[in-house]
């Protein structure tokens, strides 16, 4: 019976959490009770289309429980890889900026609720062809803080953006390979 009780912990401990919108190439492991969490994003070749026009996009990660999320800290060791034709789309030694935060990417300039995570990261796409970049690594947030999710339950994006016109010559898709891991707590709800 104690064999069980380990795993009924760690799915208790998801539900709680939050919900992980169905996308293929992306994972998560929330692990905690009491309140204290720690979950683990795990991305393989999670694909992430970007439009020439827009030259940034977002994929959301996580839905948290409706409440206060209190983000203590962790880290972010991500590489990137660009499925589509690098001369036409996406191109060689893009310029790559990333971050995560509480809101979508609304504009190439990433900033505000957009990274206030995991704050903006620059990497360039040195991976030739369709291969890997090199590992881009950024800790989560330095100061504690909160987000409000009592009135509609926070979320959270992976946000990518190319500063540049000259990065992005047309609709592109990048491939998200690596980890991020998060400590939070869930301080309940208002109501």
């Amino acid at each position: 019976m104690a064999r069980g009780l380990p795993r009924t912990l760690s799915r208790a401990a998801a539900r709680d959490g939050g919900l992980v919108p169905p996308k293929a190439g992306l994972s998560v492991r929330t692990s905690g009770q009491g309140g204290a969490y720690r979950s683990v994003f795990s991305f393989n070749a999670m694909q992430v289309p970007i439009t020439d026009a827009q030259a940034y996009a977002s994929q959301k990660i996580f839905d948290f429980a409706e409440g206060k999320i209190r983000i203590k800290g962790g880290t972010a060791r991500l590489q990137f890889a660009v499925l589509t034709a690098r001369a036409s789309t996406i191109n060689d030694n893009a310029a790559l900026t990333w971050g995560i935060g509480s809101a979508a990417a609304a504009s190439a300039a990433l900033s505000s609720n957009m990274v206030n995570v995991l704050a903006s990261t620059a990497r360039t796409l040195d991976g030739a062809g369709t291969n890997l970049s090199t590992a881009s690594a950024a800790d989560v947030v330095a100061t504690a803080f909160t987000l409000d999710g009592t009135t509609t339950p926070a979320d959270l994006f992976l946000n990518l953006a190319f500063a540049t016109g000259t990065d992005i010559d047309g609709d592109g898709t990048l491939a998200v390979t690596g980890t991020i891991t998060l400590l939070w707590e869930h301080w309940g709800d208002n109501v």
